[in-house]
């Protein structure tokens, strides 16, 4: 299973599991207006490069949106979407899905599906946010060095034969 599909089913079991109220949560809906409502549904829609983790991973920053519908025809119905969409700002909240390969979110920001002057009416909302993600597998291709720890010598005491007077950072302290 690749980072991304692994990524999108932890999000959707935390939104689950975290807003009991809403009925649908869905990634990549093919017919979002089947759902039973209260619903969120979301997707990726960007990934730009990001820093490069040095150990044969890539890191990407995605965009994430998710849009939060209700049923426009019951009362109220713009507050609970209005009120469904702060749930989700902040489940966000330095959120990492208990993931190793995500970082947590970031710029979160939530407003209506369709900003107009009479965005109070509106019965959608979205949120979006951004999250660094690292795909693809650690990897080390120094196969005669292990990842241990770190030694520091000063020269002219370095070198074969010198090992024993190395030290590790955490004597200098």
């Amino acid at each position: 299973m690749s980072e991304l599909t692994i990524l999108h089913d932890a999000i959707a079991a935390t939104i689950k599991a975290s807003m009991p109220a809403v009925q649908a949560v869905q990634a990549f809906p093919e017919a979002p207006d089947g759902l039973a409502r209260p619903a969120i549904v979301f997707a990726i829609t960007a990934m730009d490069p990001d820093a490069d983790p040095g150990d044969g991973r890539s890191g990407v920053k995605a965009t994430f949106e998710a849009c939060v519908l209700v049923d426009a025809n019951l009362p109220g119905a713009a507050l609970q979407a209005v009120e469904l969409a702060a749930q989700m700002a902040d489940l966000l909240h330095c959120q990492h899905w208990n993931l190793d390969f995500v970082e947590g979110t970031s710029s979160v920001r939530a407003k209506p599906a369709d900003a107009t002057s009479e965005s109070w009416r509106k019965k959608a909302w979205t949120v979006q946010w951004q999250q660094l993600v690292y795909l693809g597998q650690e990897q080390w291709p120094w196969d005669n060095q292990g990842p241990g720890s770190l030694l520091l010598g000063f020269s002219p005491d370095t070198g074969p034969g010198q090992e024993d007077g190395y030290f590790s950072p955490e004597q200098l302290a």
